[in-house]
């Protein structure tokens, strides 16, 4: 299947949606209590988004193996999430996830314990869950479905130039430990300061 752009960006924030649900739910039970898991102040963590849609564009329609497909979105999943808390890292000068506590991580970025699940939810995805999220989108009569998505994107770019502009206001913690609960609490207190 070919994905127009309108099918790409519902794939995308779907998928923000669910990784942050995700977040937010294992990390709720974790530390018995919820905190938004994203960088932004909805409920989105892009970088799930961006994670199935690249695994979307790039495996749609081809005959690899599933054992094929798995581990490349192994590599594709670590490298994007090195690469993603690294940029973060540098721009913000803080860490919004750590992995030095747990065993073979790299610099703290990324480790096994992660690697794994996201190969095993991104293959489940790839073969259940877009075909079941592209049939319930095609559901939507295509005027509402654009103009659905066009307002979803308007307020996740508000979103982010918000997010944005409050973190770089904000003096942030340092070193290396998870930091997104703090921040998340830190932007909150600061909008409402504004706001308020």
């Amino acid at each position: 299947m070919v994905y127009n752009l309108t099918e790409c960006a519902a794939l995308f924030f779907a998928y923000a949606a669910m990784g942050w649900f995700m977040e937010v739910l294992y990390m709720g039970v974790r530390e018995r209590h919820l905190t938004n898991r994203g960088f932004l102040l909805g409920p989105c963590c892009p970088i799930y988004g961006a994670g199935m849609l690249g695994i979307t564009l790039l495996f749609q329609g081809s005959h690899y193996g599933y054992w094929h497909v798995f581990f490349s979105i192994i590599l594709l999943c670590s490298l994007l999430e090195y690469a993603v808390s690294a940029l973060m890292e540098r721009v913000f000068h803080t860490r919004w996830w750590d992995y030095h506590d747990m065993k073979f991580n790299i610099h703290g970025r990324i480790c096994l314990e992660t690697m794994l699940p996201f190969g095993l939810l991104g293959t489940f995805a790839l073969y259940r869950i877009n075909p079941f999220l592209m049939m319930l989108f095609h559901r939507i009569p295509g005027y509402v479905s654009g103009k659905l998505v066009t307002g979803v994107v308007v307020l996740f770019l508000a979103d982010l130039v918000i997010s944005v502009c409050v973190l770089r206001n904000l003096s942030l913690p340092d070193g290396d430990a998870d930091h997104t609960a703090e921040i998340s609490r830190r932007v909150w207190e600061d909008l409402k300061k504004r706001l308020g």
